[in-house]
C-alpha cells in the first residue's frame, strides 16, 4: 500500500524513481589486541590511510569545484583540516602504541572519544564540527579497508532518501544517475540542498520518514514543487504522476520560450526579472534563464562554506567570474549578511538572547574593519570586469549608511595607494528591511543610487515575529496592510529621490503580490531563479492601469485574510 508524506520542498520538479536508501553510518570495525612487535606495522597503516584518504579527498575537493564553483570545493575544507588535525592523529598513535591495538581500533576510539568531548561542550561551533570528525573517521576506516563511500554505488534513476549527506558524500553521487533528494532532516542551506538546486534536482527536506521502513530498489514518487512524497506507490499514484510529470515538463517547454523576451505588461510598463544567488554554481540556470540580472548575490555562502574567513584574493576571483559571466548586465553584491539564523563558527561571534535584533550584517562589519575591507576591495576590483553594484544590509539609520560609506571611501584609497585597478564609479546601494530605514526611506534615498526591499525581514521586524519560530510561523507573511502600505512608502520615497527600487525577498516571486508590484511602479523583482519564467509569464498577461486601480482597493483593506482573498480573485 502507498505510503504518503508531506515534506518542505526546497528544489522544484517532479520525478518518479527507484530509492537509494543511505544511512550515514561508521564502517564495522574489528578491535583488535597487537604486541608491541607489531606497534609499527599498525602505524604504518594509519600513515598510508591518511595519505589515500588526503589525496581522495582533494580529488572530491577537485570535482566539487569544477562542478559547483568555489564555494562547492570549500565544503571539503573542514574534513580535509580535521583529517590533518595534530590532537586527533597523535590520539590515534597513542592508541597504537599505548593502548596496544590495531589500526582501526585505534581510529574509532579516538573519534569516539573526540565527538564525546565536543558533545560536551555547550558552544556551537564544536557541536558544528562533530558531523567533520565522524565523516574524517569513515574515510580514514574506508582507506583502511581499501573502500570508500557506498553512495557511489547508487542505482539508476536513484532517488537518495537519508537523514542527510556529508559533503563528501554527496560529490561521490554518479549525477548522471541521480533524480532527487528526500531527506528527514536537512535545511535550506545544507550541502545537499545545495548541490540539488545546483543540478536542478528537486528536493523535499523534513519529511517524516522511519527509515527502517524504507528499502533500497522500491519506488518512488518526489514532487519538489508541493513537498508530496509517495513510497511504493500504486499504478494508479504512477499514471497520475506520469499525467503530471508531462504536463510539468511541457509547462517548462513553454515557459523557456519566454526567456528572450522581456517582462512587460500590456500597456508597456516594463519591469526588470533578477535572479538572487547564493553560490557561483547557479549561474549556469541564471543564464539559461537569461534574467535581467543578479538583484542579490549573497555573499554569506563564501563564508559558511568554509572553515576561516576567505582572503581578498578568493573574493576577488568568485566576484570577477561572475561579473564576467553575466557581461554587461547588473550583479547586486550584498555585503556580508552574518548573525541571526547565519553563524561563522570560526569567529567566536558572541552569544545573544535575541540575534535577530543583534551583532548581525551591517553591524558587525562596521565594528570589524578588518573583514568588511577586505569584502569591499575586491568587489571594488572585480567591478572592473562587469556591472557590480555594492549593496549594504540590515541598515537602520543615516548614520550607519554614511559610515559604510566612508569605509568604502577608505578601500578605494588603500586601493589607490597600492596602484591596484578597481572601478571607482561603482553603484552603492542599500536594503530597507528594518521600519526605521523605511520611515526614513525619503532621507535615505538621497544618499544611494538604489534600494532594494528584503521582505522577509522587513516583514519579522514590523510584526515582531521571528520568521524562524514555527509556533508563529503564521504571522510572517507578506499580506498584512501594514506590510502592503510600508513597501508602497518606501517604492514612493525612493521615486521621488529619482532612484529604482526592487525587491529581494521571497514575496518578488510571490505571484499574488506580482499585480501589487506592478500597480506600485516597481522596478525590479530578484527571486530564485526557478520562479523567472514563471512570474515574467504572469506580467506580460497585465496592464498596469488595472494592477493600480487593484493597488488602491487593497490598501483600502484592514486585515492579512482580506487582502490575501482579494489577491486571489485578480
Amino acid at each position: 500500500m502507498a505510503k504518503r508524506y508531506n515534506g518542505i520542498p526546497v528544489s522544484k520538479g517532479i520525478v518518479i524513481g527507484t530509492i537509494y536508501k543511505y544511512l550515514d553510518e561508521m564502517p564495522t570495525v574489528e578491535v583488535r589486541r597487537i604486541s608491541r612487535e607489531e606497534i609499527n606495522f599498525e602505524l604504518d597503516k594509519v600513515k598510508i590511510a591518511r595519505e589515500k584518504a588526503s589525496c581522495f579527498l582533494e580529488k572530491l575537493k577537485e570535482t566539487a569545484e569544477k562542478d559547483l564553483g568555489t564555494e562547492g570545493s570549500m565544503i571539503f575544507e573542514a574534513t580535509i583540516a580535521m583529517l590533518n588535525d595534530p590532537v586527533l592523529v597523535e590520539d590515534i598513535k597513542k592508541n597504537i602504541k599505548d593502548g596496544l591495538i590495531n589500526a582501526e581500533g585505534a581510529i574509532k576510539k579516538a573519534i569516539d572519544s573526540m565527538v564525546t568531548k565536543f558533545k560536551g561542550i555547550d558552544d556551537e561551533y564544536f557541536q558544528q564540527r562533530i558531523p567533520d570528525v565522524q565523516d574524517v573517521g569513515k574515510h580514514l576506516l574506508r582507506a583502511l579497508k581499501g573502500e570508500f563511500s557506498l553512495v557511489s554505488e547508487i542505482p539508476d534513476e536513484a532517488i537518495v532518501v537519508s537523514c542527510d549527506l556529508a559533503p563528501s558524500e554527496t560529490a561521490l553521487l554518479d549525477k548522471s544517475k541521480l533524480k532527487g533528494f528526500v531527506l528527514t532532516k536537512g535545511g535550506q542551506t545544507s550541502h545537499t540542498v545545495i548541490l540539488a538546486r545546483g543540478l536542478m534536482l528537486p528536493a523535499v527536506i523534513k519529511v517524516e520518514i522511519d527509515l527502517s521502513t524504507v528499502q533500497t530498489g522500491d519506488r518512488i514518487i518526489l514532487n519538489g514543487n508541493t513537498g508530496e512524497v509517495i513510497l511504493e506507490p500504486d499504478s494508479i499514484d504512477l499514471t497520475k504522476y506520469e499525467v503530471k510529470i508531462r504536463e510539468y515538463q511541457e509547462k517548462q517547454k513553454k515557459l523557456a520560450e519566454l526567456k528572450d523576451k522581456p517582462a512587460i505588461t500590456r500597456d508597456n510598463f516594463k519591469i526588470q526579472l533578477a535572479a538572487n544567488m547564493g553560490t557561483d554554481d547557479e549561474l549556469d540556470a541564471i543564464l539559461d534563464t537569461n534574467s535581467d540580472g543578479i538583484g542579490l548575490f549573497r555573499t554569506e555562502f563564501l563564508y559558511m562554506n568554509n572553515n576561516s574567513l576567505p582572503d581578498e584574493e578568493t573574493q576577488y576571483q568568485v566576484y570577477r567570474k561572475v561579473a564576467k559571466k553575466m557581461k554587461d548586465k547588473p550583479v547586486i553584491i550584498r555585503t556580508l549578511d552574518i548573525g541571526g539564523d547565519k553563524e561563522l563558527p570560526y569567529l567566536e561571534l558572541p552569544r545573544e538572547m535575541n540575534p535577530f535584533l543583534g551583532f548581525r550584517a551591517i553591524r558587525f562589519c562596521l565594528e570589524r574593519e578588518d573583514i568588511f575591507l577586505v569584502q569591499l576591495k575586491a568587489i571594488l576590483r572585480a567591478a572592473h570586469y562587469g556591472n557590480l553594484k555594492i549593496m549594504f544590509p540590515l541598515i537602520s539609520s543615516l548614520e550607519e549608511l554614511d559610515r559604510a560609506k566612508k569605509l568604502l571611501d577608505k578601500a578605494k584609497l588603500e586601493l589607490n595607494e597600492a596602484k591596484i585597478s578597481f572601478n571607482s564609479d561603482i553603484e552603492v546601494g542599500m536594503m530597507i528591511e528594518v521600519p526605521a530605514a523605511a520611515i526614513m526611506a525619503d532621507e535615505l534615498a538621497r544618499q544611494v543610487d538604489f534600494f532594494s526591499i528584503g521582505t522577509n525581514d522587513l516583514i519579522q521586524y514590523t510584526m515582531a515575529v521571528d520568521r524562524t519560530n514555527e509556533l508563529i510561523a503564521g504571522l510572517h507573511n507578506p499580506y498584512y496592510p501594514a506590510i502592503i502600505k510600508l513597501i508602497k512608502n518606501i517604492v514612493d520615497a525612493a521615486h521621488q529621490a529619482g532612484i529604482w527600487v526592487g525587491i529581494c525577498g521571497e514575496a518578488a516571486g510571490n505571484p499574488f503580490l506580482t499585480p501589487i508590484f506592478i500597480g506600485m511602479g516597481i522596478d525590479e523583482l530578484s527571486m530564485s531563479v526557478g520562479s523567472i519564467l514563471e512570474i515574467k509569464q504572469l506580467i506580460r498577461k497585465l496592464d498596469q492601469k488595472e494592477c493600480k486601480k487593484n493597488l488602491v482597493q487593497v490598501i483600502k483593506l484592514t486585515t492579512a485574510k482580506q487582502v490575501k482573498e482579494y489577491l486571489k480573485t485578480l
